[in-house]
């Protein structure tokens, strides 16, 4: 395995509201719930990124700068993630007939980004690839902000420079 350091783009897809959504549910349902939403970013972010690992209600990918020709293709690809994500949520809340709080909360649940552009390298250990760098660790910082307490935005991207 290559141990070199990359330059490359390192993203986060997380779910809000999520936290208190699964305090006030039934966990089997939640559960279901969460995995088809994970698989939905999953699905779309694959076109374009490597997943890293899902973080519980997050997903972290990754994809080195020279895959992406056009900064606007990360845009387009976050956009077509979260436009997934809100259609399935609304087709499974459309199509359940089930009453309990987990299915009918679904609603309350959207999506917000994080992207940062930095190093980062490959790290193999028995077989698991994790990333590593400070810049894997900034991309992680940038999800303890307080853009929600100062816009009530439950859905948003956030790019650094």
């Amino acid at each position: 395995m290559d141990t070199k350091t990359q330059h490359g783009y390192l993203v986060l897809a997380d779910i809000s509201g999520y936290t208190s959504y699964l305090a006030g549910v039934e966990l089997d349902h939640a559960h279901e719930i969460l995995t088809d939403l994970l698989d939905t970013i999953v699905r779309s972010f694959k076109s374009i990124l490597t997943i890293s690992k899902l973080e519980g209600d997050a997903v972290f990918a990754y994809t080195p700068e020279t895959k992406i020709s056009r900064g606007e293709t990360l845009l387009e690809l976050i956009e077509a993630t979260y436009v997934a994500f809100q259609d399935r949520i609304t087709s499974s809340h459309r199509h359940t007939t089930c009453q309990c709080r987990a299915c009918q909360a679904m609603p309350t649940l959207d999506l917000k980004f994080f992207v940062h552009h930095g190093d980062y390298i490959v790290q193999n250990v028995s077989g698991i690839r994790d990333l590593v760098g400070s810049d894997v660790n900034l991309a992680h910082r940038l999800m303890k902000n307080h853009i929600t307490e100062a816009t009530g935005w439950k859905a948003y991207a956030l790019f650094t420079e």
